[in-house]
C-alpha cells in the first residue's frame, strides 16, 4: 500500500509527527505552505485567526502531487480555533480524494480534538475521501522525543 503524508506546520511539531509517520511507512512527504511565506507577527496571526474562524480558504503554494498514485493519505495540521489550519482546508478543498483512504492527524496545545476531527472529516468527505481513522497529539511543552514516540504509537494501526 502506497502512502502519502501531507502536512502544514507552523511550529514544526506537526512536521515532526509527519516525518515520523513517513519514516515508519516509507511514505512520500509533502509540506503545504502559504503562497506568501509570512509566518510570524501580529498581521499573520490576525489574518490566520480570521481565516480559520470564518472558514475561508487562503492561497497556498502550488502542490505538485498526484493523489491517485496513493492508496492512503495522512493529512496533518495543528488545531487552530477547533479547526484545521486554513492552508490544510484549502488543500483539501482543491483536491480529489476519490477512492483514497484518508487519516487526518493533529498536533495541539490542548486536550480536545473532537471538533477539529469532525470539521476535517466533513471536508475530506466532500472531496470524495474516506476517513478511516484519525489521531491527535498534545505537543505544547512536550519534548520532541515524546512527540515522536506518541506518533509512532498512533500509527501502529495503519502499518500495512
Amino acid at each position: 500500500m502506497k502512502s502519502l503524508i501531507v502536512f502544514y506546520s507552523l511550529t514544526f511539531k506537526t512536521k515532526l509527527v509527519a516525518e515520523t509517520i513517513a519514516e515508519a511507512l516509507d511514505a512520500d512527504l509533502v509540506e503545504i505552505k502559504e503562497a506568501k511565506a509570512q509566518r510570524e507577527g501580529a498581521r499573520f496571526f490576525f489574518s490566520a485567526a480570521f481565516s480559520v474562524i470564518t472558514n475561508r480558504n487562503i492561497k497556498i503554494a502550488p502542490v505538485d502531487v498526484d493523489l491517485k498514485q496513493y492508496d492512503r493519505i495522512f493529512i496533518g495540521s495543528p488545531i487552530w480555533a477547533a479547526r484545521p489550519t486554513p492552508a490544510i482546508s484549502t488543500f483539501i478543498k482543491s483536491s480529489d480524494f476519490e477512492g483514497r483512504e484518508v487519516v487526518p492527524f493533529f498536533t495541539m496545545s490542548g486536550e480536545r480534538s473532537e471538533k477539529a476531527i469532525q470539521n476535517i472529516t466533513a471536508k475530506i468527505e466532500r472531496s470524495q475521501g474516506r476517513v478511516i481513522g484519525s489521531f491527535a497529539i498534545t505537543s505544547q511543552d512536550v519534548p520532541d522525543e515524546a512527540i515522536k514516540a506518541k506518533a509512532s504509537e498512533a500509527i501502529q494501526n495503519y502499518l500495512s
